[in-house]
């Protein structure tokens, strides 16, 4: 988190892009924490829309430096909430409030983590050689095959995989001692 006690004052221009690439940057934990709280529900994306939108008219009320998720979740728990009455409403059948409610606490606690892993994997992916990180990324990420990429390189897919384990293996070792760092 960003601590901004030691900067000069910003301007209305300066907040205003900070917040949108906080805004930006949780838009997955907050569509996923309304997922958790309205399983097989079709409109979390609509929820989201409005989710964002009470966030932008509130964003002169938010202090940067302070848990912009645990704010933006808040919300998002508001909207949840008043979408489950208007389901009710209509005759939906829908969990109880104290259901939800549990759902709602576990899916804090999972995006944490969910954070903290993503947060750990970038720090171990930057610690790849360039080759290999490009491999994983061409692998992992793109829509190619590791058999195209292999005749791009001019090497074998065997040998492409054996090295994607070896890459898997020290990414699994580092991921273990960045979140073994983080939980001590």
């Amino acid at each position: 988190m960003t601590n901004y006690d030691h900067l000069p004052p910003m301007t209305d221009d300066e907040h205003d892009q900070e917040f949108v690439r906080l805004l930006t940057a949780h838009q997955g934990p907050v569509l996923a924490y309304i997922r958790s709280l309205m399983p097989g529900f079709t409109g979390a994306s609509d929820i989201l829309q409005q989710t964002n939108i009470t966030l932008w008219k509130k964003k002169d009320v938010f202090e940067l430096g302070t848990n912009f998720k645990a704010w933006a979740f808040a919300i998002a728990r508001n909207h949840v909430m008043d979408q489950r009455k208007k389901l009710k409403r209509n005759g939906w059948l829908v969990f109880s409030d104290e259901l939800a409610e549990m759902f709602a606490e576990e899916e804090e606690e999972d995006v944490a983590d969910f954070d903290e892993s993503y947060r750990a994997l970038e720090v171990c992916l930057s610690k790849l050689q360039p080759h290999d990180r490009e491999l994983v990324q061409k692998r992992y990420c793109e829509n190619g095959t590791l058999e195209d990429y292999a005749r791009e390189l001019n090497r074998s897919a065997g040998t492409l995989k054996a090295r994607l384990f070896k890459i898997r293996a020290g990414l699994r070792r580092c991921l273990d001692n960045q979140l073994q760092h983080v939980s001590s």
